[in-house]
């Protein structure tokens, strides 16, 4: 049985103190008795320094010297069975006669010692001479400790690891500051920062030492100290960023990654002060994707310098970019502003947007959506935000990535969809927002499918309770489209009218969301973008703002996210809001000196109201020659007349439309189209049909443009609710009083909405007088679930309002089907 001696475990004599271990081993010592022959006769480790006595010298033969740096060869006349032991020592004098001996290294091979020798001899004698302090068992020990670890570092690199201050106002020292070790590449400063000097770095760094330096790994002194103090970076920092601060080392990582991967999120915000860019991806040689080279550096330094708590720390050790650390709406959106890149990967291959849905941050989704992230990319594991949010269980995740083009149908590494993904349990409460907008159902040999996904299953989910809607006209309305389909077909069968195809979009505040939501449906059946489809635009208020949008070329996907970006803008404070912030995205959106009549195609009409004067009157800003102009008419009225459409400018024209009374102020003696005309179609018929009138009459009616198809958008119908107190008396008692003043309340209510009526007989009336012409009519208006105000905040209300025009435009798509069959024949 071996025997291990139990110094080892608490003395310093360490391994070699069982010096007969293996006569216990051969059971020829008993075992208790070798530990104390252990401790009586062992020597030293080979390479404990240990004090040594002059006389133990004076007889030994030198094999070499080096500055009080010897070594000494065995001694003479050894006692048989003694070791013979080659033997470095220190000599430093102490007084002309008397001098300390430090015993350094032992070894009875002659290669061993002459190695160390070679590693001690032009490095430690120098260096106890400038760090004095040093000069004693202790510190010899730890010197001579490291030179073992790493034998080529130079003085500079001893005197960094050791803090020896004052050691680099040496020359002999100071000329290695910039050196390499042969071994590492290191130099002083990083080995400084490795040991977490503070002082020490400050002194290097004082002292002009490389901070582009490399080691053979690529790794600059803001890897190394990546992963350290802040205060270590910011000294690193001082003055203007070295380039390496944004370098990749071997493995493909940015010091900034260095930091995410050791979770030290104080590092990670040094870093980013410093001007470290987030857009740099981590990669791994053959890994790299090169198309993330040619993305904009992002610095948010400053950001973070005005904006110092607005990161959730938790989520830096998966890598990414700031905005995978957001924690609010704003934060992502000021984060953006200064380039930070939206779809940037962490180390789990996810985009911030994933990260948003795994935390349930409904507004940063929201955001993220709104700036245009991409809801497709795939983590790691293939999975999608919308996988990510079925196995959160989060409806409002899952409506607003269904409004923003997530593509349901998607799958997985595993071959899941978000459909296929969904529990038993879950589908009672998730299942029917998938299935009511057209997501598919698993192939035939798909396995482990429910009922809800099954090739041949029938199960879609439970819907929510009905809601009730305004009066039925289904049959009457279905006879009135029959009959104008009739009549314009019959109209049409020898020429179809190319250029008179009417595109109405009524008012209602933010609620043109459900404009843009049911543009994007028609365009994707359409397969062509919105303003191609169309030759006139006519629209109020919100509709107004989005009929310009279109005309200047904006996509549906662009208006979807310009509409968000008014939400959080323009409505902040109290009414009437600031028009300012409602000004500044308009004049972002359209430009400040683009006019009306820079707008060729489609030829646009936009509703105010002229309300310098009583009676008020309805104004249409146009892109195009007015019919009275066309005629020559000349205009005798005391009031100044609106600016024609070459000195109108277009963000004054979305801006005076949208004037709506008690939201915003009047925008000079313009007010909201809406008062007058909150569905602009009868107008516009009115309009088209004046100005083929005045075309014809000055011999040019081949520029005329007479309707050929009419398609009117509003922006949802309100539940239908019942009002008790519509009767306005003399009150004669007290209840009588409260009584009033909730009927003069309801009847406010009643004569607002009855002026600013988009739905109801205004459709009705267009729709029948569309019918006796021959022209066909589609009206596109979706039920809503709750009264959405024209000025909602809120992002759940938002995205189930957007999911529910989406739906609705999914059950219609027959009807949509049947229109773009007609927008792509004219």
């Amino acid at each position: 049985m071996k025997v291990v001696c139990e110094f080892n475990k608490c003395s310093s004599f360490g391994v070699n103190a069982c010096i007969n271990s293996s006569h216990a081993d051969m059971g020829l010592v008993p075992a208790k008795h070798v530990v104390l022959l252990s401790f009586l006769n062992s020597d030293p480790p080979s390479n404990k320094v240990v004090e040594g006595k002059p006389q133990s010298y004076s007889s030994r033969d030198i094999y070499a010297r080096e500055d009080g740096l010897v070594l000494y060869l065995p001694p003479p006349n050894l006692q048989k069975g003694a070791k013979m032991n080659y033997e470095i020592v220190l000599h430093r004098p102490t007084t002309e006669t008397l001098s300390q001996n430090f015993s350094l290294f032992r070894t009875d091979s002659l290669d061993e010692a002459e190695a160390k020798f070679v590693t001690l001899k032009d490095k430690l004698p120098l260096f106890i001479e400038v760090s004095k302090e040093m000069c004693n068992v202790h510190g010899l020990q730890k010197i001579c400790d490291v030179l073992s670890e790493h034998p080529t570092w130079t003085l500079a690199h001893l005197a960094a690891y050791f803090g020896s201050y004052d050691s680099f106002t040496d020359a002999r020292i100071n000329c290695f500051l910039n050196s390499s070790d042969t071994e590492t590449g290191m130099s002083p400063l990083q080995v400084a920062i490795t040991t977490q000097n503070l002082k020490m770095v400050h002194i290097l760094v004082s002292a002009n030492c490389s901070l582009e330096h490399l080691d053979h790994e690529s790794n600059s002194v803001f890897h190394y100290a990546a992963t350290t103090t802040k205060d270590i970076i910011a000294i690193l920092a001082q003055g203007s960023a070295p380039r390496c601060l944004n370098g990749r080392n071997k493995n493909g990582h940015t010091p900034l990654h260095m930091s995410c991967l050791a979770d030290k999120p104080d590092c990670v915000k040094a870093l980013l002060l410093a001007g470290a860019d987030v857009n740099i991806t981590a990669t791994k040689g053959e890994n790299h994707d090169e198309r993330y080279d040619s993305i904009d550096p992002g610095y948010v330094g400053n950001f973070l310098q005005n904006n110092p708590n607005t990161l959730y720390l938790k989520d830096i050790k998966n890598g990414g970019t700031p905005l995978h650390w957001a924690n609010s709406r704003q934060v992502i959106e000021a984060l953006i502003d200064v380039n930070c890149h939206i779809n940037a990967l962490n180390f789990e291959k996810k985009t911030a947007l994933h990260v948003m849905v795994e935390r349930n941050r409904l507004d940063c989704v929201v955001a993220l959506l709104s700036k245009e992230a991409n809801p497709n990319l795939g983590d790691k594991d293939g999975n999608r935000p919308i996988h990510l949010a079925v196995k959160a269980n989060n409806v409002s995740i899952i409506q607003a990535l269904v409004v923003f083009g997530v593509d349901l149908d998607i799958i997985n590494n595993s071959g899941e969809s978000a459909r296929h993904m969904i529990l038993p349990d879950q589908e009672p409460n998730l299942l029917y927002y998938l299935s009511a907008v057209g997501t598919k159902r698993c192939p035939r040999d798909m396995e482990g499918c429910t009922d809800g996904c099954r090739f041949n299953g029938t199960y879609e989910g439970i819907p929510p309770p009905k809601v009730i809607g305004p009066t039925n006209r289904d049959i009457l309305n279905m006879m009135l489209s029959v009959a104008g389909m009739e009549a314009a077909s019959e109209k049409h069968r020898s020429k179809f009218p190319k250029h008179g195809r009417l595109l109405c979009l009524d008012g209602g505040g933010i609620r043109g969301l459900v404009l843009v939501q049911m543009l994007l449906e028609l365009e994707k059946i359409v397969g062509k973008p919105i303003s191609h489809c169309f030759d006139w635009l006519a629209g109020t208020s919100t509709g107004g703002i989005l009929a310009l949008a279109i005309a200047s070329g904006k996509t549906m996907k662009e208006c979807l996210c310009l509409y968000f970006c008014m939400k959080e803008h323009a409505f902040n404070g109290s009414r009437p809001y600031s028009s300012e912030n409602l000004e500044n995205i308009l004049k972002d959106t359209f430009g400040t000196d683009t006019v009306m009549s820079d707008i060729k195609h489609p030829r646009v009409m936009i509703t105010g109201v002229l309300a310098d004067r009583k009676p008020v009157e309805l104004h249409l800003f146009r892109s195009y020659t007015s019919p009275s102009d066309i005629m020559g008419v000349t205009h005798d009225s005391p009031y100044e007349l609106p600016p024609p459409p070459e000195e109108q400018f277009v963000w004054e024209v979305g801006r005076a439309t949208g004037a709506a009374p008690t939201y915003f102020r009047a925008f000079g003696r313009y007010l909201d189209g809406g008062l007058i005309a909150n569905n602009p179609t009868m107008d516009a018929l009115t309009e088209i049909h004046e100005h083929t009138l005045a075309l014809k009459a000055k011999y040019r009616l081949d520029e005329a443009a007479p309707v050929s198809v009419v398609v009117s958008l509003g922006t949802g119908l309100i539940p239908v609710t019942q009002i008790k107190e519509i009767d306005v008396f003399r009150p004669e008692s007290i209840w009588d009083s409260a009584k009033l003043v909730i009927g003069i309340s309801f009847l406010g209510t009643l004569l607002v909405d009855q002026a600013t009526s988009s739905d109801g007989r205004v459709v009705d009336r267009a729709r029948a007088w569309c019918s006796s012409i021959g022209v066909p009519y589609f009206r596109f208006c979706p039920q809503l679930s709750e009264d959405i105000t024209m000025d909602e905040k809120s992002d759940e209300k938002l995205v189930g309002m957007l999911w529910e025009t989406k739906a609705y435009m999914h059950e219609k798509v027959n009807d949509v089907r049947e229109l773009a069959a007609i927008l792509n024949r004219g």
